[in-house]
């Protein structure tokens, strides 16, 4: 018994088994406040992830915790607040630096403690960040430190507001996260026809997301941008027009995974203007707007003469469509539509449809055909 009780003195021991109770955050703060060996490990633990900025509210120097109190927290007070000194943000330092990931919702709190430090960084080892911004992100702070991987931002709740609040906070990361991998982009919600944004110099970024965009123009903008940048995945919500595809930039030319939300038509005019050639996985769903046979055939068309000789995978899923009727007939259509290509598919390894049937059609008989070179996996579902 006493060689076991020794062995948690171990720290590696320990902090395993401090991980081992992530999820049991009141067995970690009974350890935290048991004995100081124990302390620092289950404290790494029991802060490692945070979703709300409520427990660090109290350890705010006293000055800044009252404007916190008294609701003066406004970006017009802390603009004319004297910073306390280095000392009086020891116990929230202490803390700040054991945060990994950062859950933080409302960017409020932390805008207003970034700019009362000026280039400090709020949380100097963050790996991973989420949060949603509320007001434009001030030149002069220091939001994003250095060794964040990964960045979920989204805009302003409200859809009029004007200010480019998601533009400014990309060029902060840009300038202060040179290690960004995952990078996504939500609700650009204000009103604008273009990206003032300048150029991005992610030169780790590998997997981007973006989704409910409001401006055709901004995600097109964004895109050239993005696609600086050594991208090899990409998720996509596209917005109905497909002419904005019509563009002389290169997108995303190291690309390998792709996932599109959209209809058929704007996913071919998506496709056709991505430069990469190396597509492995291809994925894409059809939610809403017109699913026409016409439109589907040309997107298979498309993707059998760019990825033919790389695309590993394919998936896609056609929803109910106010012009299709028939919608057994539709599936069988679009069937007919795909599988004569699918011979010239040289490495396709998985092919999952789910299509307007009210019926299952895995008896249709061309999955029989013997001369699909490399296919492993067929699915079928009833959309």
């Amino acid at each position: 018994m006493a060689s076991s009780c020794r062995a948690l003195y171990i720290a590696e021991i320990f902090s395993e088994i401090s991980y081992q109770l992530e999820d049991d955050r009141k067995s970690l703060s009974r350890l935290a406040r048991s004995c100081k060996a124990f302390s620092d490990s289950a404290l790494d633990v029991l802060w490692r992830r945070m979703s709300l900025f409520s427990p660090f509210i109290p350890l705010l120097p006293p000055k800044v915790f009252t404007l916190w109190v008294e609701c003066q927290f406004s970006a017009e007070n802390i603009a004319g607040f004297q910073c306390p000194p280095m000392h009086e943000w020891k116990a929230f330092d202490a803390y700040a630096r054991r945060v990994r990931i950062l859950y933080s919702g409302a960017s409020h709190f932390l805008a207003g403690v970034a700019t009362m430090r000026a280039d400090f960084n709020v949380f100097p080892f963050l790996r991973s960040m989420s949060m949603q911004l509320q007001e434009t992100i001030k030149p002069g702070i220091r939001l994003f430190p250095g060794t964040l991987q990964t960045l979920e931002i989204s805009g302003p709740a409200y859809i009029n507001c004007k200010d480019s609040c998601i533009q400014a906070a990309l060029a902060h990361a840009a300038r202060d996260a040179p290690f960004l991998k995952h990078l996504h982009v939500e609700d650009y919600s204000y009103n604008s026809d273009r990206l003032d944004t300048q150029p991005l110099h992610f030169k780790h970024l590998q997997s981007v997301e973006i989704s409910a965009f409001i401006s055709s123009n901004v995600l097109k903008s964004l895109c050239c941008i993005l696609s600086q940048s050594p991208v090899i995945e990409l998720k996509i919500e596209l917005p109905p027009t497909s002419c904005i595809w019509d563009t002389t930039h290169s997108l995303f030319p190291h690309l390998e995974r792709l996932e599109i939300h959209g209809t058929p038509a704007v996913a071919e005019a998506f496709i056709t203007n991505v430069a990469s050639e190396s597509v492995r996985s291809l994925t894409i769903r059809h939610s809403r707007g017109p699913a026409r046979i016409a439109d589907c055939s040309r997107l298979f068309s498309t993707i059998v003469n760019k990825y033919g000789t790389s695309l590993q995978s394919l998936s896609l899923t056609i929803s109910r469509s106010p012009v299709l009727h028939n919608h057994d007939g539709v599936a069988h259509d679009i069937m007919d539509a795909l599988f004569p290509m699918m011979p010239n598919f040289e490495h396709l390894e998985e092919l999952h449809l789910s299509l307007p049937s009210a019926t299952q059609v895995d008896d249709y008989p061309a999955v029989e055909v013997p001369d699909w070179p490399t296919l492993k996996r067929v699915e079928f579902m009833a959309t």
